[in-house]
């Protein structure tokens, strides 16, 4: 026997649904559930970076926050290899370059990461081109790659946002990276012990990068 149960207060239930309703809404909105903003064929644009970027802002998340949206938008760029797209070895692109041609190498990827979370109101003290080797351990092979450090502060271990790995994992737990050294817009610095500690110089004695800055 199905036994109905008459509700004493409709408008209360349409309330509660309307709230649910809003609460999903907002969530979906929120960019770091959300899709990234890509143009109509998956591809991270200037347009859609412009977008993102008013939306982190206006939305007054945590600088936490802001790290993963700007590498979960810039992972969806297609690869691409300096042979290939600029027809010479070892070209680090600026951003403003890397979205002309739509695709890059690990290099341009994660340069253009750097300088939007600089945009964005991180500090240098927080960031860290590092350059160095990835191994693909199924493969036995070792190939130069770069990657973005991002250094909390307090006493958490800094995390690497890599074009390769979606996920931001501390840098010893990415047991496959290999650091050799770090670097920002003014110093160089020697990785060592899971952290950039060993001042060199300055950055501008590495060639790509001196000449990428020029191009800025």
């Amino acid at each position: 026997m199905r036994t109905h149960i008459k509700n004493s207060n409709p408008g209360r239930r349409w309330t509660r649904i309307l709230g649910l309703s809003m609460g999903f809404i907002l969530l979906l909105c929120n960019p770091l559930w959300a899709a990234p903003n890509l143009d109509l064929r998956g591809i991270p644009s200037e347009h859609s970076l412009h977008e993102l970027m008013q939306e982190l802002r206006q939305q007054g998340v945590t600088e936490k926050e802001k790290v993963v949206a700007v590498n979960t938008f810039f992972n969806h760029m297609p690869r691409g290899l300096d042979e290939t797209v600029w027809g010479r070895k070892d070209y680090w692109a600026t951003p403003a370059e890397l979205f002309q041609k739509r695709r890059g190498d690990c290099e341009d990827v994660a340069i253009a990461k750097y300088f939007t979370l600089r945009k964005l109101g991180i500090t240098d003290s927080h960031l860290r081109l590092a350059y160095g080797k990835i191994a693909d351990l199924q493969q036995g092979t070792i190939e130069p790659h770069m990657v973005l450090i991002y250094m909390p502060g307090s006493h958490a271990r800094p995390l690497v946002l890599d074009s390769l790995n979606q996920h931001l994992l501390t840098v010893p737990e990415r047991q496959d990276l290999i650091l050799e050294f770090t670097f920002n817009v003014e110093s160089l610095w020697r990785w060592q012990d899971h952290s950039p500690s060993v001042l060199v110089g300055k950055a501008d004695t590495l060639k790509p990068w001196r000449k990428l800055l020029k191009r800025l």
